[in-house]
């Protein structure tokens, strides 16, 4: 049994989540920061069965800096073919990492929207990824979340989003 359904757990989430005063715990096996936060929630899922869902949230801003460099990455990969890993690159070949990461912002290339990603299919609970297009993440916009997401009012903007220094130019 997914140890999230486990009644007993979730009354010890909720417990400790009612003695620090709010509605979750920070998973503290996770390193987190001001724009990047793992917590633990007591939520329904579909069938309406209590369960622990096991989150992690991260600003808009953060999602555009993966995406910026997973697209330099890969045409750095290209650009050096026998590169196996970015941890083997060489320092000339970081500076050209730099530079295409540069070039991609640029031009403007990538853009992001808030999501929620929900997986069923992990060791405990239900796993949640959201990205959201706040400043910092709080305890305030956790709460937010978490009322807004068991109350089925999530509503996720799709506006497409550049955080290019170069964007307001054009």
């Amino acid at each position: 049994m997914n140890p999230g359904y486990n009644p007993e757990n979730i009354k010890n989430l909720k417990q400790a989540a009612a003695h620090a005063g709010r509605s979750f715990v920070i998973n503290d096996s996770q390193e987190s920061d001001d724009q990047s936060v793992y917590f633990l929630f007591v939520g329904k899922n579909d069938a309406g069965q209590e369960v622990i869902y096991d989150t992690f949230m991260y600003t808009l801003h953060a999602e555009y800096e993966v995406q910026l460099y997973e697209a330099a990455e890969a045409l750095l990969f290209e650009k050096f073919p026998d590169l196996k890993s970015i941890d083997e690159a060489t320092e000339e070949q970081m500076e050209y990492l730099d530079l295409l990461a540069d070039e991609i912002e640029q031009r403007n290339e990538i853009h992001v929207v808030e999501f929620i990603n929900i997986d069923e299919a992990v060791e405990m609970g239900i796993a949640i990824d959201v990205c959201l297009n706040v400043e910092t993440i709080t305890t305030e916009v956790i709460e937010q979340f978490i009322h807004d997401f068991n109350n089925n009012t999530l509503d996720l903007d799709d506006t497409e989003y550049s955080f290019s220094p170069y964007a307001e130019e054009e």
